[in-house]
């Protein structure tokens, strides 16, 4: 996705683009939790694409360590690989542009 693109989406607000923003706050609660999951996955797979063999087991001997723990999980991926907020921003803004895409088209 080209960076007008990408800042495009990032700013989009959904609840205004789907025409959500009647929704009660348990609602847009439960609606952001469930768009934060799918946009984790995306960027755990990811990020596991672009990872050398190495870093996927740092990765996995933390997050066995770690398994309840999910801000330690990404303050040790934010410390340990520079990429993560670019592969964030990248799979926020194509799940977003995917949404948008999806209902209203």
């Amino acid at each position: 996705m080209n960076s007008q693109l990408l800042k495009k989406y990032l700013k989009a607000d959904l609840f205004k683009e789907l025409s959500l923003d009647t929704m009660s706050e348990e609602e847009r609660v439960s609606f952001l939790e469930a768009f934060g999951n799918v946009v984790w996955q995306k960027t755990v797979i990811s990020l596991l694409q672009e990872l050398p063999d190495e870093k996927k087991q740092k990765l996995a001997d933390f997050v066995s360590n770690h398994p309840d723990d999910a801000s330690a999980v990404t303050a040790f991926l934010a410390a340990d690989l520079p990429i993560l907020e670019k592969i964030l921003d990248e799979e926020i803004a194509g799940y977003k542009k995917e949404l948008i895409q999806r209902f209203q088209g």
